[in-house]
Formats: structure tokens, C-alpha cells, sequence
């Protein structure tokens, strides 16, 4: 689905992200890796994944919130492979505590990771979409941003933020044959549900229509879909994966 494609995914070094790795891999992507700081673990795990899919996955290193590291990088990735044609914006943080609790650095942190370093990496990226006339970029979102419970004012914020961006991008971008989507995970196994108290975690999967917790692959399908000509006529939306959880909320 993604041969001669060139995808840029961040966070690319755990869960959702290491995951949409492995996938677009096994679609014959090529693809740059970016995670925040190097790691022999990673490299070691991408450069197997290159191997066994027979593609070619090269580790970029940055911090999203560092604009000056952000567009060094980006030009650097447009100057070795032209097009980028997707761009996976997955790099984020959790944040959970009541909002009397949760002090102003912490909102603006997450607001930092996760709505303002989409919006930016998008800008640099999209130059060399606009150039080749076609794109797809992917926003990673969450039903946090959808329906609002207690202790999400910082990560919700931050999601809400990046489901409406999303939605302004597609309409700007359109005309450039650029196609803007986010992806929405809800109940998946990842590290950001590691800590959660067990009441939490059996009154979620209680709500949950197919009855299990997701997992990572789940989403990276998703993520897929959007990227590959499959979606073609698709832009502007938020993708909710979450095992039917919000049908029955919103």
C-alpha cells in the first residue's frame, strides 16, 4: 500500500509509534524514525524491522519542541528524500491531574508536545508536499479530546487543540492535493494506561462496547488507511479508535 512512498513518523521509538513503524515497514515504506534522543535499543529494533521487511528506515533525532532541531531535521529528511509524502504526527505526553492541581507549565507543556509541535512540523513539512502537489498528514489525537472527564484539562486541552487544527489544515491544504487526518485512540494498551488505577481501567473496559482493551497495531492500521491512497477522498476527518467506547458518550 506504500511502496515508493516516503513517510517522517515521530515518537516513533514506543508504542503507537514504534508500531506504525513496523506497519508502514511491512508496506515497503521508506521511512524516517524520529524519536527524541538516540537509543542502541532503537536502532537495533528499526534496523531488524528494515531487514525482515526489506526496506529502509533511518533513525532522526530531535525534540518536537525545539523548532530550530525541528526544521534542521525536516530539511535535512526533504534534501535526501523528495517527496516526503506522509507525515505521522505522533510524538505526545499524558498529563493527568484535577485542574486545581495541575499548574500552568504542565498545560503549557502539553500544549507544547502536543498540539503546538504538530502544528509546526506540519508547516515545515507541507513545503515540500505543496511542491510535489500530494501529501497525507496524520495528526495523533485521543477521545480525551473529544469528551472531557476529570484530571485531562492539560492532555485534553492538547488533543481538543489538535482535532480542531487538523480540521483547519485540511481546508487550507486541500487545494495542494494534500490530505490532513487524525486518529483518535481511546482504551489501548500502551504505557499512558501502564499506571492507571484498576477501578479505572474496569469502569473503561465496562463501557466498552467489543469488550477488550485495544492495542497498538489497532491503531496503526488506522493510521495506514489514512496514509495510503485507500483514503484518497478522506481529509479533514478524526478517525476514532476505541472500540465503539464514544458511540454510546457523544
Amino acid at each position: 500500500m506504500l511502496t515508493g512512498k516516503t513517510a517522517i513518523i515521530t515518537g516513533a521509538n514506543r508504542g503507537i509509534g514504534l508500531e506504525t513503524v513496523e506497519v508502514f515497514a511491512e508496506h515497503k515504506a521508506v521511512i524516517w524514525a524520529c524519536a527524541r534522543t538516540q537509543s542502541d535499543a532503537f536502532e537495533d529494533k528499526i534496523a531488524e524491522i528494515a531487514k525482515r521487511n526489506a526496506t529502509i528506515i533511518s533513525p532522526v533525532y530531535f525534540d518536537v519542541t525545539d523548532k530550530a532541531a525541528v526544521k534542521s531535521a525536516v530539511n535535512m529528511m526533504g534534501k535526501n528524500t523528495k517527496p516526503i509524502d506522509i507525515l505521522v504526527n505522533n510524538a505526545g505526553i499524558d498529563a493527568q491531574a484535577l485542574f486545581r492541581m495541575t499548574s500552568l507549565e504542565t498545560v503549557q507543556e502539553s500544549l507544547n508536545v502536543n498540539f503546538l509541535s504538530q502544528v509546526y512540523l506540519a508547516q515545515q513539512v507541507s513545503r515540500y508536499m505543496i511542491k510535489a502537489k500530494r501529501g497525507s498528514i496524520i495528526n495523533m489525537a485521543s477521545v480525551s479530546g473529544i469528551v472531557n472527564s476529570q484530571g485531562d484539562i492539560a492532555y485534553g486541552s492538547s488533543k481538543a487543540a489538535s482535532i480542531f487544527s487538523t480540521k483547519t489544515m485540511a481546508l487550507e491544504l486541500g487545494s495542494y492535493g494534500i490530505r490532513v487526518n487524525s486518529v483518535s485512540p481511546g482504551f489501548i494498551a500502551t504505557d499512558m494506561w501502564k499506571d492507571r488505577k484498576a477501578e479505572v481501567y474496569d469502569k473503561v473496559l465496562s463501557e466498552t462496547p467489543l469488550g477488550r482493551q485495544g492495542i497498538p497495531r489497532e491503531v496503526a492500521n488506522a493510521i495506514l488507511f489514512l496514509a495510503s491512497d485507500m483514503s484518497s477522498y478522506i481529509t479533514g476527518q478524526n478517525i476514532v479508535v476505541d472500540g465503539g467506547r464514544m458511540s454510546g458518550r457523544v
